[in-house]
């Protein structure tokens, strides 16, 4: 890509061609941050060498830091470089000699300053959100894993800040082995900055930032399509449409209503959700034959799209003794009644998939062995018992595939159909890194073990889908769970789709008050707003079935139109945001007043 807004590098700021000058915050101070808590300020160097940077791409400079007190082998180069072919302003910490440091994180370059009326921050928490530079509340305290990367406190790796003179957008190359901060006191400002960290124990390689700036009249949807062009030239970009050549259940999801069911569930004494006043609710059990009862009633009802996926399928029930899941559970019909419950899914027309679990590593699994399990960088082994299951490691990713392998495998063997299926967490969760010498892994090789699954899982035509979405899966990944907004974020606004709508399938819970959905909206409208799926509610009946399936319809039908189409604009109409407007590839256009709760569709035959 070819950024016709130029700018240079002046030795302390970036300057646009039409004049507008970009500063970093002189208040921050870079440094290394030790894993016991000290700091090491870039500006407590002894020595340091600035010089002239000029290479076949483009000029900017060099600075080497060496001669630090205490530390006098450390020494470490940054340096900003203006590609003269794409206009980009690249920033990168070379670690020349970091040996012996246990680093944590480094903290550089600083946050460039985007303050003033009018100005606002652009940012990938989960679907997205506006952050103006005076907001009257504190956002950003609290990231979803502490901030890391190619997790759901960050579903593209990049940030940008818009003012009325102009804006940029922040593009973090090494995305899986970074993190970074949003700090936003009540009434502002923002700042935003990257923390790189450590790969198997050491920053082993150089990490670079990517600034492209955009001129005055560029807003969020903006740097949107500038991210989007970055990635179709990275080849990061692959469509349904595309995805669909491969697997044609690619299509047949489009449309379809999800339902969300249960089979057993378990919660073990050492979970964090045992409930000790009661512990008869710690078991539940539906079994297979009251979900093949419900599709046919649904069938008959005239539900002609439907994709059931089934929790607590396995033996141990729900979040338990993962990967050793299988057999279906004996309680719930066994085998014999898994095979129904296909069969009548693939007789009605409908799509079936299951949850599945390759992260989560319980250590009451049949075939559990510590030495499958992700070793961090110091030599332990990390554990929890939050989930049902109870005590637990991470299944190192390295292995996901031939568990997957193993299990489904044994699935198409006992003849169940499965054209979809959820890899729980994968693209929510942050990538893991794992030092045991029988199967070391990167964060980099992490992610792609996790492609490699769901890679599997379409070369036998079943699509895959995991909890969220991420740019890292966007190659693999078919649908997902849900992918809603961040609690507590500012203004809501679908980033991500405004990048990727043509690429992956979200749906959305239906009523108001759902996790993820913002206060005083429903998810049927972010449904429509987003030309996204929607959810069946499993136990309704009556009126509210009749509903829930009248607001489907509606989905589909926008759903056929639009699910292959780029969102390629999104509008807030009115001062309060209530009422808002998107803009699909093909024309066809969505707006939705979420005061009174009312929508107007109009595809392009109708204009």
């Amino acid at each position: 890509m070819r950024n016709e807004y130029q700018v240079a590098w002046t030795g302390d700021s970036f300057r646009t061609s039409d004049g507008k000058c970009w500063q970093f915050d002189a208040s921050f101070q870079p440094r290394i941050i030790l894993r016991d808590g000290r700091e090491i300020l870039f500006a407590q160097a002894g020595e340091i060498r600035r010089s002239h940077l000029s290479t076949g791409l483009g000029e900017g400079e060099s600075s080497c830091y060496f001669g630090f007190e205490g530390y006098p082998e450390l020494s470490f180069e940054t340096r900003i470089l203006v590609n003269k072919t794409t206009g980009f302003a690249d920033c990168t910490f070379v670690p020349l000699n970091l040996t012996g440091l246990e680093v944590k994180e480094v903290c550089w370059p600083a946050p460039l300053m985007a303050d003033g009326k009018g100005s606002y921050a652009v940012l990938n928490t989960m679907q997205g959100q506006l952050l103006p530079s005076d907001w009257p509340e504190a956002v950003g305290e609290k990231l979803p894993f502490d901030g890391q990367m190619c997790s759901e406190s960050a579903y593209m790796p990049w940030w940008g800040e818009i003012t009325p003179e102009g804006g940029y957008l922040c593009y973090v190359r090494q995305s899986w082995d970074s993190a970074y901060t949003i700090s936003h006191p009540a009434g502002g400002p923002t700042r935003v900055f990257v923390r790189f960290l450590p790969s198997m124990g050491s920053m082993r390689y150089a990490r670079t930032v990517t600034y492209c700036f955009v001129p005055a009249g560029s807003d969020y949807v903006t740097l949107c399509k500038v991210y989007r062009n970055i990635a179709e030239e990275e080849g990061r970009v692959r469509t349904l449409r595309e995805k669909a050549v491969q697997n044609p259940n690619v299509e047949k999801l489009i449309g379809c209503c999800v339902m969300h069911v249960e089979g057993k569930t378990h919660v073990s004494e050492g979970s964090a959700y045992y409930d000790k006043e009661n512990p008869e609710k710690n078991d539940r059990l539906v079994p297979f034959s009251h979900w093949t009862k419900r599709v046919r009633q649904l069938k008959e009802l005239g539900v002609d799209q439907l994709y059931l996926h089934l929790d607590g399928w396995g033996q141990p029930g729900y979040d338990n003794q993962h990967p050793d899941y299988l057999p279906p559970c004996r309680e719930a019909g066994g085998w014999e009644g898994m095979k129904e419950l296909s069969d009548t899914m693939q007789e009605l027309g409908y799509m079936f998939g299951v949850h599945d679990q390759y992260r989560d590593y319980y250590l009451d699994a049949a075939t559990y062995d510590p030495d499958n399990a992700a070793m961090s960088a110091d030599g332990s082994l990390f554990e929890l018992a939050r989930w049902a299951g109870g005590r637990q490691n991470y299944l190192c990713a390295s292995l996901a595939p031939d568990y997957v392998r193993r299990n489904f495998e044994q699935l198409f063997e006992h003849g169940i159909h499965l054209e979809g299926t959820y890899l729980d967490v994968f693209t929510c969760n942050e990538p893991d890194e794992c030092v045991n010498p029988h199967h070391p892994m990167t964060r980099r090789e992490c992610i792609d073990a996790r492609n490699q699954c769901f890679h599997y899982l379409s070369a036998h035509h079943i699509a895959p889908s995991s909890e969220e979405v991420n740019d890292w899966a966007v190659g693999a990944q078919v649908f997902c769970h849900w992918a809603p907004y961040m609690t507590g974020c500012a203004i809501p606004v679908p980033l991500f789709n405004l990048v990727y709508h043509d690429c992956v399938i979200i749906p959305w819970m239906m009523p108001a008050g759902r996790w993820g959905i913002p206060e005083g909206t429903t998810g049927f409208l972010h449904a429509l707003l987003n030309g996204g799926m929607g959810y069946m509610d499993e136990y309704a009946e009556g009126d509210e079935l009749k509903e829930n399936i009248r607001q489907w319809q509606t989905i589909r039908e926008l759903q056929r139109h639009v699910a292959m189409e780029q969102m390629v604009k999104h509008e807030f109409l009115n001062e309060d945001r209530t009422e808002q407007r998107t803009t699909f590839s093909d024309g066809t256009q969505v707006t939705v007043h979420f005061a009174d709760n009312t929508f107007k569709i109009e595809y392009p035959s109708e204009k």
